[in-house]
């Protein structure tokens, strides 16, 4: 049996369905996840990574002295923390589910060369939909326009991963998940060299996580499981924001495949 290619990193923009496809993949015997990690993406942005090695590498570094490549010290920093993962692994490749990698998704790709991306989209109305009736504090749960502006943003930049690494970022739509959890079973299965798909197929068809309708799916330790949220009528909403959301998120919701 070949090694489970890993780890495997699950982003997208927030209320997309990343929750569940972790929990999917963690069915699968040799995979692991937990609740999400958030520190990544804070090791991760603003190019911190890169202006430590470059702030660092003038004539006479020690990393200049030393010949340590960009792409090596980015590696071992990333081993360092795929170490962190193991320990609390039990033996098994870890899942990260937190939504925000996608935005630092190249950085963590050259920290875990191993690593695979799947980036969730889901179609942009319901997104807005579930950001306002999550109960969360974000500022994307209480204002229309910053939904809006968030969507875009994250596809923006997971459009972005998969052209720079085709091999590596695999794009899953939630809409499938529900509705050909196999097919995408099978999809994953390929993408990570796993034969047996079944649980995460019978996890997709079967489980429901983090859904903003029925905040008792919310994972028990989350502060929102009990919170409350503006009640919205799907068609209500639709009737309110649904053409706004169509017009300003029509380019980059065509390239995900949504009319």
């Amino acid at each position: 049996m070949m090694e489970p290619i890993g780890p495997v990193l699950v982003a997208g923009c927030p209320r997309s369905g990343t929750s569940a496809l972790s929990w999917a993949l963690a069915a699968c015997p040799r995979y692991w996840t937990s609740v999400e990690t958030h520190f990544l993406y804070y090791l991760s942005r603003d190019s911190w990574l890169e202006n430590a090695y470059t702030n660092s590498a003038g004539a006479g570094s020690w990393i200049n002295v030393h010949a340590v490549s960009a792409e090596e010290f980015f590696a071992c920093v990333g081993e360092g923390i795929d170490r962190l993962f193991h320990a609390r692994a039990d033996g098994r490749q870890w899942v990260d589910g937190s939504p925000e990698n996608l935005l630092v998704g190249g950085v963590l790709l050259r920290m875990f060369h191993q690593a695979h991306l799947f980036h969730v989209v889901r179609d942009p109305r319901s997104v807005c939909l579930s950001m306002l009736t999550s109960g969360f504090g974000e500022p994307w749960a209480s204002d229309i326009d910053e939904a809006i502006r968030t969507w875009n943003h994250y596809i923006a930049a997971g459009l972005q991963l998969e052209t720079d690494y085709p091999d590596r970022v695999s794009r899953i739509r939630q809409e499938d998940m529900l509705v050909a959890p196999v097919a995408v079973a099978h999809r994953i299965g390929t993408c990570l060299g796993i034969e047996d798909v079944a649980p995460i197929a019978s996890f997709l068809a079967d489980s429901r996580i983090n859904m903003s309708a029925h905040k008792q799916s919310y994972v028990d330790s989350s502060p929102f499981r009990h919170a409350s949220a503006a009640q919205c009528d799907r068609i209500e909403f639709e009737a309110t924001y649904g053409e706004r959301i169509r017009a300003e998120t029509a380019t980059l919701a065509a390239r995900c495949g949504y009319a």
